[in-house]
């Protein structure tokens, strides 16, 4: 008496459950692609949603995310683009409301220095001290090498 599943029959299920899942984001796609009157407004969703960080995902944007709020942005976006709203009133509209932290490419202010000035100077401070402990061998290894020199001269 066998109670395992077959392998063949595994595979179906696993397929079949794959292909539910696949369609269901390509039927989402095709939903969201037909919302526009023309193809420069559906290219312009294309890279706003690309654009915009999800806030409960943190690291996909808003066009990956299958978040329930990801989904509200995406359709927020939709509307201003569909208004007309150029891509930075779009953009403006998102950090205003959920911050700096939901573009990708977040704007050099007083708000963002530590973001990106913080890499910078850490490798900077990283160079000094190699420097430092190269130049600090160069200077141990002369000193030994006089110190052996005149410990020649003392035995003689």
């Amino acid at each position: 008496m066998q109670h395992f599943i077959p392998f063949k029959a595994f595979a179906s299920i696993v397929s079949f459950i794959l292909l539910l899942s696949f369609s269901s984001s390509i039927l989402a796609e095709s939903i969201e692609a037909k919302a526009f009157s023309s193809d420069a407004q559906e290219i312009r969703y294309r890279a706003l949603i690309n654009d915009i960080r999800c806030p409960v995902c943190q690291g996909q944007s808003i066009g990956g995310s299958n978040a329930g709020l990801a989904k509200d942005l995406r359709e927020q976006v939709r509307k201003m683009i569909i208004k007309n709203n150029s891509d930075d009133e779009i953009q403006q509209f998102m950090v205003d409301r959920y911050g700096d932290f939901v573009v990708f490419k977040p704007p050099v202010n007083k708000n963002t220095y530590l973001l990106w000035f913080a890499p910078f100077t850490f490798l900077g401070l990283v160079l000094f001290f190699f420097i430092r402990s190269l130049l600090s061998k160069k200077k141990t290894t002369k000193t030994q090498t006089i110190d052996t020199s005149k410990a020649k001269d003392l035995l003689k």
